[in-house]
């Protein structure tokens, strides 16, 4: 048995213009984001009380000072070989995706979120994944995704398919596939992706993903949208990568972001974000992270 206990909180320094940061009122705000108890009995695990979690269509979305946190339960089984199957319930959210950040408020009205995953391991170099989530008066998600990875090369495939259930027609139905690719060479990394989607989907409760998610922009809920992402790094320099990532957004604006991401032996990391949203702005974010 075990439990954890984590409080955010997001202040301001020399002005509070960015709503992305503060709460609804504009303010800072401090939140007890994690506070969970923890039990295994041979290959079976529960977590109970709010909690961080990183699924398809429920995650972190760590882009702030404050990630997404849940309220719920997690029960996750690795019984067979190579295998983990979680079923998730998420009644509770906080953080930088919620309308109301800086407190815990309901998912999906009462009646919140169910989720049953499925990850499969035992292929050398390749993760497979598939989940299905279930809203009710909301939608129905189905996700699934392969990935195979070395040292130099990776690929990855992912499908989706939404199916609105609500009374009035405003929930997300449509289905996405997308592929992505890249490349690693002395230091050097080259990436591309694309996704289509038919009809219309959501990022879910994060997020969201896609294998053409940018740090601002994703494919979600926009109408027969198409997206292609290609990107650039270098990792030569010890703890230290320079990138950058152009997103084209068939519909909406494109999106282009530099970044350098510094982690040291020390367990500290800095990451340097300029995010350039061409015709809706740009932004500049610095983010530290001291991890004990």
């Amino acid at each position: 048995m075990s439990a954890g206990l984590s409080i955010y909180t997001t202040q301001e320094l020399a002005d509070n213009e960015n709503g992305d940061f503060f709460a609804t009122d504009n303010k800072g705000y401090t939140l007890i984001g994690e506070a969970y108890v923890k039990g295994a009995l041979h290959y079976t695990t529960l977590k109970l009380g709010r909690f961080e979690i990183d699924t398809p269509h429920a995650d972190t979305d760590d882009i702030r000072m404050v990630p997404n946190t849940f309220q719920g339960a997690v029960i996750s089984n690795e019984d067979i070989v190579d295998t983990a199957v979680s079923i998730v319930f998420l009644d509770e959210r906080a953080g930088v995706d919620a309308d109301i950040p800086e407190k815990f408020e309901d998912i999906n009205g009462d009646d919140g979120l169910f989720a049953l995953g499925i990850e499969y391991y035992g292929i050398d170099d390749a993760a497979l994944q598939a989940w299905f989530y279930k809203g009710r008066d909301l939608a129905s998600l189905i996700y699934v995704e392969g990935i195979y990875e070395t040292e130099q090369v990776s690929i990855g495939f992912q499908f989706g398919s939404q199916s609105d259930d609500t009374m009035d027609d405003s929930g997300p139905d449509g289905e996405v596939y997308g592929v992505m690719a890249s490349y690693t060479v002395d230091g050097i990394v080259l990436s591309a992706a694309y996704n289509d989607v038919s009809g219309t989907v959501i990022d879910g409760f994060g997020g969201g993903p896609y294998f053409t998610s940018a740090d601002d922009h994703t494919i979600g809920e926009v109408e027969d949208q198409q997206a292609v992402t290609l990107g650039f790094e270098y990792v030569g320099i010890q703890g230290l990568t320079l990138g950058l990532m152009y997103a084209d957004f068939d519909s909406g604006s494109n999106e282009t972001d530099y970044y350098a991401i510094y982690e040291s032996v020390e367990d500290l990391a800095f990451e340097l974000i300029y995010t350039d949203l061409h015709e809706e702005g740009h932004f500049v974010r610095l983010m530290g992270n001291y991890y004990f």
